[in-house]
């Protein structure tokens, strides 16, 4: 009877046996799969772009700041900001009372040196007319002489007043030369009096455009030739077909960018659109400011639509300093980095090592450990603070000891909780 009992319970003790592990191995069977911990992104093939940031001001290639030769009162202004001038085009005329004066005077002072001028040519003729009369009756008083019909005084004198008369025509034609010379100075006192008239009236130096305009009708204008300050500015004119940008770029940066690279230019007054340059020229000196070093480069706008844009426009522009086509690329938030090692995690928490290259700042070249269509956390996964009983998290995985790595396990053997 006491064997038929063990014999009996043996037997319910195997059935529940069994039985429990028939239920755990449904409920291993039925448990879902293990998803991964944190959104995935797959591995493709794409472009990567690389750049080099900078900022700076729309600037035209020629701007010319117009300023007057001549002192006056402004009677008249042609044009007005934002009108397209050709070179040579009227622009301000100023009161010309007081240069219409000064020519009337040189003219009148020149006529006065002509007079005198043809009074001396006079004087040279008188003069050589004598010495021919003095001359000849120099050889009559000399033959009379001779031949004992006169007195060698009267010969003498006769060769005086010739010599005289030759003396007289030098100074004749000194007084000639004299006016001369002084109607040469009046014709250039008019040719001045004329040029300062011309100079009441300003012309475009150049074929642009009006950017400003600093005088009204009724404006005082000083000279910029006789005003130890520079004289008075009338406008400024520019060629918008030819802008610029002057960008400071960090030393760290300079040795990737060169004449002939691309350039994306961005401004705030068309947010949704990219103007087109290239960099045109890197200057070889850098400038130091409180204590970094930047070199300015200078951008060429070649834009289709660069009308659109003005001087003064600040403006945010990206160097394009290389371009890899058709190549791996990882976002960089997925790439954890240990020492020089690099890694990520695939969606089924295996970590890869991989070797990376170039980044444009939110993706990474990938050139060795991943092939395109692997699925990666897309973030490196964040570690659980909160754990449940024995070491075990809310989701019933084991917990991670952070300072496990560092040999500061629980007793010699395996971690508690651990098998």
């Amino acid at each position: 009877m006491n064997r038929n009992k063990k014999r009996y319970l043996m037997s319910g003790v195997a059935a529940l046996a069994v039985a429990s592990f028939a239920i755990g191995g449904y409920a291993w069977y039925k448990q879902p799969a293990k998803v991964p911990a944190g959104p995935t992104v797959e591995i493709r093939r794409g472009n990567l772009t690389e750049t080099a940031a900078a900022s700076g001001k729309i600037e035209p290639d020629v701007q010319v700041e117009v300023k007057s030769r001549e002192a006056g009162q402004v009677i008249e202004v042609l044009v007005k900001e934002g009108d397209t001038v050709e070179a040579g085009q009227l622009l301000v005329r100023l009161d010309p009372t007081y240069a219409e004066r000064d020519l009337a005077s040189a003219r009148v002072a020149r006529d006065r040196v002509r007079a005198d001028l043809a009074a001396a040519q006079a004087s040279v003729a008188v003069a050589e007319l004598e010495r021919k009369n003095n001359e000849t009756s120099q050889e009559v008083a000399e033959k009379s002489a001779e031949m004992g019909l006169g007195s060698t005084d009267a010969a003498r004198t006769a060769a005086h007043s010739t010599k005289v008369a030759s003396a007289n025509i030098t100074l004749r034609k000194a007084q000639l030369s004299a006016s001369q010379a002084q109607l040469k100075t009046a014709e250039l006192a008019v040719q001045d009096a004329e040029t300062r008239l011309k100079e009441t009236q300003i012309y475009a130096p150049i074929a642009g455009t009006v950017l400003d305009v600093a005088v009204e009708k009724g404006t005082m204008v000083s000279s910029a030739l006789t005003n130890v300050s520079g004289g008075s500015a009338v406008m400024t004119l520019a060629d918008l077909s030819n802008l610029r940008i002057v960008g400071a770029i960090d030393e760290a940066q300079i040795g990737r960018v060169a004449p002939g690279q691309r350039v994306d230019i961005r401004v705030d007054a068309y947010g949704d659109r990219v103007f087109k340059g290239v960099v045109d020229r890197v200057s070889p000196l850098g400038k130091e400011v409180s204590s970094v070093v930047t070199f300015d480069v200078e951008i060429v706008v070649n834009d289709k639509d660069a009308s659109l844009l003005r001087s003064g426009m600040s403006a945010d522009v990206e160097i394009v300093t290389a371009e890899q086509k058709d190549v791996l690329l990882v976002p960089l938030l997925a790439v954890q980095s240990q020492g020089k090692r690099r890694f990520v995690r695939l969606a089924s928490g295996e970590e890869r090592q991989i070797q990376t290259g170039a980044t444009d700042g939110s993706q990474m070249v990938v050139t060795e450990g991943l092939s395109e269509g692997d699925d990666v956390l897309a973030s490196a996964p964040v570690a659980q603070s909160t754990t449940g009983p024995q070491g075990q998290r809310p989701g019933g995985g084991q917990s991670q000891n952070p300072m496990r790595g560092m040999g500061m396990g629980m007793g010699a053997g395996a971690p508690r909780g651990g098998r």
